[in-house]
């Protein structure tokens, strides 16, 4: 009789060991959240897959691969719970159609700043000249070799930069060299677009003061002449007059040098302000 009670007492306290051990699994199941997948192992070994659907005191319920299907198991039978991993994609010799392909990564986006100081090689695609450009006026160039930062091409040939024109005055009578001034302020990237800082170009004429001077000289000869063929002392004194005290209106009659850019002229462009670009 006391060997029999000892064995029922054993017996009862491995009853209340798996008890316990399932209400423990079962705590942990109601961790994982509806809608998981997972593999559900039982007691007697067999291997249950599917989604929680439903979660109680006394079953779990999954749902099979048809929505229709579902597979109700106790809780005290519940050995293990896993999440299940997602599948494997099986390559093979089958149509296109037939074959589930891998989605692609997603691109890994760096920022890369270009220092301030960086030279860009423009080729200017818009002809400018002081005599017919206007302030405001567009223009436009083409990066003709790549900008490597660390090893990374941040800029590749045949992106596109676009600016202004800053400052224009046409070449003056006697007075004033003509000027010509503009900008880059954008800079054009596989379709994304950066506003950039960068040094302004200004063009002025050269100085005609010494081809002016010899025109100013020859005058008094010229006038001369010019008052022989008028003819008389009146003449040749008008002729005077125009070469010498008023010789400078040969000047007067003749404009400066104009500043003209031809499309296709080479730049180099400098960036003041570091610039960051986004690249993949």
């Amino acid at each position: 009789m006391k060997r029999l009670s000892m064995t029922a007492a054993v017996a009862k306290s491995a009853l209340y060991l798996l008890l316990a051990t399932a209400c423990a699994r079962a705590e942990a199941i109601e961790k994982i959240p509806v809608g998981t997948e997972v593999t559900v192992k039982t007691a007697d070994g067999t291997l249950v897959r599917g989604k929680i659907a439903d979660v109680n005191s006394s079953t779990v319920t999954l749902t099979g691969e048809s929505p229709n299907t579902t597979t109700e198991i106790a809780r005290t039978s519940i050995a293990e719970v896993k999440r299940s991993e997602p599948a494997a994609v099986t390559y093979s010799n089958a149509p296109a159609a037939e074959v589930k392909e891998r989605a692609p990564a997603p691109p890994i986006v760096r920022n890369i700043t270009i220092p301030d100081n960086t030279a860009l090689d423009v080729t200017l695609n818009t002809a400018l000249a002081s005599d017919t450009s206007r302030v405001e006026q567009r223009v436009n160039g083409t990066v003709s070799s790549p900008v490597v930062v660390d090893g990374m091409t941040v800029i590749p040939s045949g992106s596109s930069v676009s600016g202004l024109v800053t400052n224009v005055k046409e070449s003056g009578k006697v007075k004033g060299r003509a000027q010509l001034g503009f900008r880059f302020t954008r800079l054009s990237v596989g379709g994304t677009t950066y506003d950039i800082d960068t040094k302004p170009f200004a063009y002025e004429a050269e100085s005609t003061k010494k081809d002016d001077a010899v025109k100013i000289g020859v005058g008094a000869g010229a006038g001369a002449v010019i008052g022989a063929i008028a003819g008389g002392k009146k003449g040749a004194a008008i002729g005077s007059a125009i070469g010498g005290g008023a010789g400078t209106g040969v000047v007067l009659a003749t404009d400066g040098k104009e500043i003209r850019l031809a499309e296709g002229r080479k730049l180099k462009v400098s960036l003041t302000n570091p610039l960051t670009i986004r690249t993949k």
